[in-house]
């Protein structure tokens, strides 16, 4: 054990050597590359996140729109579809109303027929009482003999 301490006492009170002064150097260099490539990757990484952050607001930007796009065609839809129950319910008042008008004009139509067959039934009878009217006044010995 002795041995050893003189050895590192001699060691330590000598002037440094010219190789340990080179690892130095390469190790002083190492840590610098290190440093610099470390120094490279961080700015590499920040401009990549800031390239990142400006796609993600591009495509929220995207999708804020598409969603507004779609809330539109939404109340759009809504809006078509409101009319098309409001045509088709017109349209039905307006079925109902023409059947109904239909069947009054069919049931004029059968009266207008009926009053008809009545009135040529009257005039039937009213020319059957005159032909005999004048049949019984054209012949005189007829008249006086009723």
């Amino acid at each position: 054990m002795k041995w050893l301490e003189e050895h590192m006492r001699e060691r330590v009170a000598k002037v440094p050597l010219a190789g340990d002064l080179a690892i130095l150097d390469q190790a002083a260099d190492s840590v610098r590359q290190a440093k610099e490539r470390a120094a490279e990757s961080e700015a590499r990484a920040q401009r990549m996140v800031a390239h990142a952050q400006a796609e993600l607001k591009l495509v929220e930007r995207a999708l804020n729109e598409s969603e507004s796009k779609r809330i539109e065609a939404e109340r759009e839809q809504r809006r078509t579809e409101s009319r098309m129950e409001e045509a088709e319910r017109s349209f039905a008042m307006r079925e109902e109303l023409a059947q109904q008008q239909l069947t009054a004009e069919e049931s004029r139509a059968k009266l207008a027929e009926q009053r008809a067959r009545e009135l040529e039934e009257e005039l039937d009878t009213l020319r059957t009482a005159l032909r005999s009217f004048l049949e019984h006044t054209a012949d005189p010995e007829r008249v006086a003999a009723e």
